[in-house]
């Protein structure tokens, strides 16, 4: 494979398996309010786009986060958001395609997955996450995984999102 064919692949990937779907601020909410981070846990989201859950996420509960993202253009808004949201030292964002990132050091991970990684992405929850681990998902369920909490915020326009918690 020759350089142009690897970045059309990889551009590829990026819009079929990881498009930007941001969370909105009631989604974020209504995630956060469903578990309790202690002061020594690190907090992770997979697919951190703009990296407002991580700023949420920081404000929150005072702990240190991590994003990981994909998308270069969307790791310097990232950084750009994180900068002005004045908890910089609280979060990191790594670019780095989230398969390749190792999950066993996170207590929580909030993610929003595109429905053509649901599989791969919960065997590999599975695989590296600790018993213990929380794994908070907007709007489809981990594959063989049973839901602790599911909360559905309140309908705006066709769609209702809904988060659930999973619990190793």
């Amino acid at each position: 494979m020759d350089n142009a064919d690897a970045c059309e692949t990889a551009i590829v990937r990026r819009l079929v398996e990881f498009p930007f779907l941001p969370s909105s601020f009631a989604v974020i909410n209504a995630a956060l309010d469903m578990i309790e981070v202690k002061p020594n846990e690190v907090f992770a989201d997979l697919g951190c786009g703009d990296g407002i859950v991580l700023i949420e996420a920081a404000r929150r509960f005072n702990v240190f986060c991590v994003g990981f993202e994909l998308n270069p253009m969307l790791v310097k808004l990232a950084l750009e958001n994180v900068k002005r949201s004045g908890v910089g030292h609280l979060v990191d964002i790594v670019q780095t395609d989230l398969f390749t990132a190792d999950l066993s050091k996170f207590n929580v991970i909030y993610v929003y997955p595109f429905p053509t990684i649901i599989r791969r992405l919960s065997e590999k929850i599975v695989d590296e996450c600790p018993e213990g681990t929380r794994i908070i998902v907007h709007d489809y369920c981990l594959a063989g995984l049973r839901a602790t909490k599911h909360v559905q915020t309140a309908k705006r326009g066709l769609h209702a999102h809904s988060v659930r918690l999973y619990v190793l």
